[in-house]
């Protein structure tokens, strides 16, 4: 009997713990959780796979083998790092302020970001729970970051369609190493 295993290291961010239920004594769960915030995953091991944590690791091991070619832990390993990806790295959009005049800024203590865009009047929005999105204001530049690609997706397209880049000009809100062909002014 042939005995393959994997290691996992474990971001030093993230806590996890595992538990068996008791209707089924062959099914196992691990519960991921974010230090920084209260985001969770949990994964269910099939009963194929035994595992346990060594030093900073989990190890996974495959039981029963009965051939070197199976593959049921090289797949279960490789979704499972798949699925822990946003834990290990927070994902990140950055924003360019292109444009005369633009300005931004976060206002803190009533969480709100104060944008600029050449009205008449200043526009405030709303930013989700830090525990979602941190949102950081450099010169021109926005960046944001959070553990859920979604939300940070969601509140960038929400900024930028505040100021769309203008097809002529290219003033307007860009998305980092963003290319738009812009169109040629007619002459007359």
């Amino acid at each position: 009997m042939l005995s393959k295993t994997k290691i996992f290291p474990i971001p030093l961010n993230l806590d996890f713990s595992f538990f068996t239920l008791e209707s089924d004594s062959r099914l196992s769960v691990i519960i991921f959780q974010m230090k920084c915030n209260q985001k969770q995953k949990y994964f269910i091991i099939p009963d194929y796979i035994s595992f346990e944590k060594s030093n900073n690791c989990l190890v996974f091991k495959l039981v029963n083998v009965v051939s070197e070619n199976s593959t049921d832990l090289d797949n279960f390993f490789l979704s499972f790092s798949k699925a822990l990806k946003g834990f290990e790295k927070p994902f990140k959009k950055k924003i360019i302020l292109k444009g005369l005049g633009f300005r931004a800024s976060v206002l803190s203590e009533s969480n709100i970001l104060e944008l600029k865009l050449g009205y008449s009047h200043l526009v405030n929005v709303a930013l989700p729970s830090s525990r979602e999105l941190s949102v950081k204001v450099d010169k021109n530049t926005i960046t944001l970051e959070g553990s859920d690609a979604v939300s940070v997706g969601n509140f960038a397209n929400k900024i930028r369609n505040l100021k769309f880049p203008d097809s002529y000009k290219g003033k307007g809100f860009w998305y980092k190493n963003e290319i738009i062909n812009l169109k040629e002014v007619k002459k007359t």
